[in-house]
């Protein structure tokens, strides 16, 4: 039996975070799905206030860019959900970051494409501290769930619901233990946005989830995106001291 929470998650947090994120893959074929996605992650969609940007991880990008060296016809795509494939031009890239392991790409010239999907009003909404015990939620679109029906690919989604065990700088990090999954369970997730969830409260852009180390989870905060899409390398919360930033 669901409890409360996974009911509000499920019926109430979920349709409105799916309207930001999707997955980004890398195929060979818009025509044909099969045999030709060779791997998948996860993107958000941000309006900073002043640019319209899709939002994925650093190692994603670097990881299209290297194949690519190798099948020179390979494209990097999002799905927006119904209508056709978009594919990201190369030179739509913004700005990267290896360390916090974001990247950020303009979309303003994709709008049109974008209607099935919403760009989280980051300038209206800016990201706030988050704190250990803060719920995080996110929709992840893992590679094992990603499959072919009738010729055309689908991905399928899980939900996570978890709580934040320590913030350091920008990174986040939730101990995903009791979820016993695999790490290899979890690859397509990297780029989700995560949003922190709290009763009462408005949904809030938390973050990116990034990388899984031993038995966490770990997200960049989603502070380090400047309000003309590219990213930041000050200090996430320069007004807080030490103890409050650790929290």
């Amino acid at each position: 039996m669901l409890t409360r929470t996974a009911i509000e998650l499920e019926y109430c947090i979920e349709p409105e975070v799916q309207q930001y994120c999707g997955p980004v893959f890398f195929t060979l074929s818009r025509q044909k799905a099969e045999g030709n996605v060779i791997a998948n992650g996860s993107f958000g969609l941000v309006d900073t206030g002043s640019k319209k940007v899709l939002v994925t991880c650093h190692h994603v990008w670097k990881e299209f860019q290297e194949a690519r060296l190798i099948q020179e016809n390979l494209e990097m795509c999002i799905s927006l959900g119904r209508g056709p494939l978009v594919v990201l031009p190369p030179g739509s890239a913004i700005s990267e970051d290896r360390k916090l392991d974001i990247a950020t790409f303009d979309m303003e010239p994709l709008l049109g494409v974008c209607g099935g999907r919403k760009f989280y009003p980051l300038n209206l909404k800016p990201p706030r501290t988050v704190k250990t015990g803060d719920m995080v939620f996110f929709i992840g679109f893992q590679g094992h769930h990603r499959h072919i029906v009738d010729g055309a690919l689908h991905f399928g989604v899980t939900r996570f619901g978890v709580k934040v065990s320590s913030v350091d700088g920008w990174d986040i990090y939730s101990d995903i233990s009791e979820l016993k999954m695999n790490p290899e369970e979890l690859g397509g997730i990297s780029g989700c946005p995560c949003f922190r969830v709290r009763p009462g409260k408005p949904t809030e852009l938390a973050g990116f989830v990034k990388a899984v180390l031993g038995r966490y989870l770990c997200f960049t905060h989603a502070n380090c995106l400047k309000k003309d899409g590219t990213i930041t390398k000050q200090d996430p919360f320069p007004y807080l001291d030490e103890g409050e930033k650790r929290r």
